[in-house]
């Protein structure tokens, strides 16, 4: 009888001890890709791939661009209660939703694009629970993809910039970025400047306008690859690819980076650097909300493009757990060393 009752005790105890910890992902663009580009396509994969690694239950789900259906699910995600709630206030449109709640118990992390610091006071005030955030230094984007622009142009740039959007932190960083390249060199000059809402289709129809009518821009800084393939297809048909140098933000495929004269890339990967930073905090390696802004954009080369086809084939073998501070001598999270675990598996 006792070791029936205790059998009986133990079934209903082993599913909580062996729970996976839940984390769910609202994901704002689409899951393959599109007139947007594959980026968050490639920022799931990249996320799948170091959840296995920790043993995550990560769940995604996909607003594909539409920010009503985005605050529908994230109010249905909190209803589901996961150990962590992973947002990007794309548009910065999340705050005021997050401050209608009541209350919520789910701890929340934010990715690529975060609430200011203001409005992260505010969700704290309100008994939001902030685990912490990640993204990108856009600006050193910007600047960066500018700087490589111009060395290339050798005479005088004169940029048509076209931007993601009007309100999202990421595309004003970058086009901050953009600026202090261009303050910078005497002989550069934005032109231009347009907002794409980081499509290829709306790019094309505003670069095949702007070059239509002006002869003296032969740069085109764009804030995603998507938008710079649409600047492309514009220029194709007005006969003038050859008199314009067309740079993007994002690390593309082979076949689409041989288009594009530079591309400035590496942000794709940090949704797998929240995924390890929320590992660390779920299982107390790391005890204080963790906020990160990354340097982490380089130009794309052989091995980054070999990087980018490993995520697209569902093959890429990085050991993210090196990442993480339950090791003693954790790897910093950079380009570097993911090149250096992925040159140790297949790249």
């Amino acid at each position: 009888m006792l070791r029936t009752v205790f059998f009986i005790i133990l079934l209903f105890c082993l599913p909580s001890v062996f729970a996976k910890q839940s984390i769910i992902f609202i994901n704002p663009g689409y899951e393959n890709t599109n007139v947007t580009g594959p980026f968050w396509f490639e920022v799931s994969q990249l996320m799948r791939d170091a959840a296995k690694d920790f043993d995550l239950d990560l769940t995604i789900h996909y607003a594909n661009r539409n920010h009503i259906e985005m605050k529908s699910l994230v109010a249905k995600a909190i209803e589901a209660k996961p150990d962590m709630l992973i947002l990007v206030d794309e548009k910065s449109v999340l705050t005021q939703q997050l401050l209608s709640l009541n209350s919520t118990s789910t701890p929340i992390y934010f990715l690529l694009n975060r609430p200011s610091e203001l409005e992260l006071k505010r969700l704290i005030d309100h008994g939001i629970k902030i685990a912490g955030s990640v993204e990108p230094d856009n600006k050193q984007a910007g600047q960066l993809l500018a700087d490589k622009l111009i060395e290339k142009a050798q005479y005088a740039a004169n940029f048509l910039a076209i931007n993601g959007d009007y309100t999202t932190h990421a595309a004003l960083d970058r086009e901050e970025g953009l600026e202090q390249s261009v303050q910078t060199h005497e002989n550069a000059n934005i032109t231009a400047k347009t907002v794409a809402n980081w499509s290829a289709t709306q790019a094309y129809r505003h670069s095949l306008g702007y070059f239509s009518h002006q002869s003296n821009m032969n740069i085109v800084w764009a804030a995603n690859d998507a938008m710079a393939l649409g600047a492309i297809t514009a220029l194709d048909e007005l006969n003038k690819r050859k008199d314009v140098l067309v740079g993007a933000i994002n690390w593309p495929l082979r076949a689409v980076a041989e288009k594009i004269d530079v591309t400035i890339g590496g942000h794709v990967t940090l949704g797998a650097f929240a995924l390890v930073n929320i590992y660390d905090l779920l299982n107390k390696h790391e005890t204080a909300p963790m906020h990160h802004e990354v340097a982490i954009f380089s130009q794309h080369n052989e091995q980054t493009l070999k990087l980018v086809e490993q995520i697209h084939s569902d093959n890429l073998a990085i050991n993210f757990h090196v990442f993480s501070k339950s090791n003693e001598n954790p790897l910093p999270f950079s380009v570097e060393s993911l090149l250096l675990e992925a040159t140790k598996s297949a790249l």
